[in-house]
């Protein structure tokens, strides 16, 4: 247990960050005032970890938003950093929160269509930093949270304490004086909450980041520094405890079979590399993106023949329908990784393959079939394709599904393995 010490709420020798003095806020209801918060004296040294406790309705979720610059006290004064915020309008109060101050949320609050990396670079956009350096911050900020094998994830291809560290990766991304955690473990179990807690204990040792943490909590709190607890709107106690609890030292004396220990993390892994090979929908928009790159591909392979080689296309066709595959292999993985955020799966890569290749074929097929109805089985086909299909249609229905599938299969082959091979991992 940590030994504690009660000690009165004024400032020390230290520099003081945060100071509020004889706050109150109070909010009409309409049916009468609530006093939210009633006089609140509180002053927070820089390098503090400090826990604020209470049940609901004890004025801590109040608290947080004047600290966070979310909402303006009644009366009273509220100092950061030596500025004078809660006098501050709305706008002004943004440009503090931006600079001073990084929020950690109990439902982590990520973009979920984004990646980790996407993510940790949003608070760096509104600053108006370039692209190439937010991006080289944000990888310094989840490396620095154990999540740089991670970036190109998006969060539902993470677990809830990778996406808590994402969290507290974009709220140190921007190098803030201050975090502000609000209920950070509130929906992780135990082992996760330890991991979540001797992060932020290891930046408030080696950074030395200021941490105002609100949690209902009691063991959550015993690893803060500080605890304050408060009551229908008042703060009751003020604790510093000499050895808070190591969560560090908790999380390696847990019991392996609270959650698998190592085998969970063996599993972990498990998952890992299976979703390197499977992965969710492809988006419909690579088929198109795909087709244009063929065309594309197919166009200056044909210009190339007729105009800088002067042969016949049409007796020299496999090279423009080779570069039609190339560049449609191309454009198809580029597009992918454009719109999953990440590199696609092996599952990702034969689904795309197939779908292409049989809805093309498809379209051939049915072609070709109005064609000889069109003209009662007169047409003549000097292509290849169409050769094989008219001899096959010739010799009845199993012989055409043979061709059919024998086409079908080697393009499927063929186009799988050139979105493999443009499908770059970083």
């Amino acid at each position: 247990m940590a030994a504690a010490v009660t000690l009165p709420t004024r400032p020390s020798e230290r520099e003081v960050l945060i100071a509020l003095d004889h706050v109150s806020k109070d909010y009409d209801t309409g049916g009468g005032i609530v006093h939210a918060m009633r006089e609140v004296n509180l002053h927070v040294e820089k390098g503090e970890f400090v826990a604020i406790v209470g049940t609901s309705g004890s004025g801590k979720s109040t608290m947080m938003n004047i600290l966070g610059c979310l909402d303006r006290p009644t009366r009273g004064t509220y100092t950061l950093a030596e500025i004078d915020v809660g006098s501050r309008t709305g706008d002004s109060r943004a440009i503090v929160r931006n600079r001073l101050i990084g929020f950690i949320f109990q439902g982590f609050n990520l973009l979920p269509r984004t990646t980790a990396l996407e993510n940790v670079e949003l608070p760096l956009q509104y600053r108006g930093v370039s692209s190439r350096a937010r991006r080289k911050r944000a990888k310094g900020a989840l490396e620095a949270v154990g999540l740089g094998d991670r970036m190109d994830h998006k969060p539902n291809q993470l677990s809830g304490g990778q996406q808590q560290r994402v969290a507290i990766a974009r709220a140190l991304v921007t190098d803030p004086p201050l975090l502000l955690a609000d209920e950070p473990t509130g929906n992780l179990d135990t082992r996760t909450s330890l991991e979540v807690l001797a992060l932020l204990q290891r930046l408030n040792r080696d950074r030395g980041i200021t941490i105002v943490l609100v949690t209902h909590e009691r063991d959550i709190a015993a690893c803060a520094s500080r605890v304050v607890t408060m009551r229908d709107g008042r703060i009751v106690s003020d604790v510093t405890q000499e050895k808070p609890l190591d969560a560090a030292a908790e999380l390696t004396a847990l019991p392996v079979a609270d959650d698998g220990g190592p085998s969970s993390q063996h599993g972990s892994e498990e998952q890992d590399a299976a979703a390197t090979k499977v992965g969710g929908p492809v988006p419909f928009s690579v088929y198109p993106m795909m087709w244009l790159g063929d065309a594309l591909g197919y166009a200056l392979g044909a210009v190339y023949v007729s105009a800088i080689l002067g042969v016949d296309v049409g007796k020299h066709a496999w090279f423009p329908l080779l570069l039609g595959e190339v560049t449609k292999g191309w454009a198809g993985a580029r597009w992918l990784r454009r719109k999953l955020g990440k590199p696609a799966t092996s599952d990702q890569r034969v689904r795309t393959s197939l779908w292409y290749t049989l809805g093309t074929l498809a379209c051939i097929v049915l072609g070709f079939i109005g064609m000889l109805a069109a003209n009662k089985g007169a047409v003549r086909p000097s292509a290849p394709l169409l050769d094989a299909l008219s001899g096959a249609v010739a010799r009845g229905t199993p012989i055409l599904l043979l061709v059919f599938a024998g086409v079908a299969g080697c393009l499927v082959l063929l186009r799988y393995l050139l979105l493999s091979l443009f499908n770059a991992r970083k």
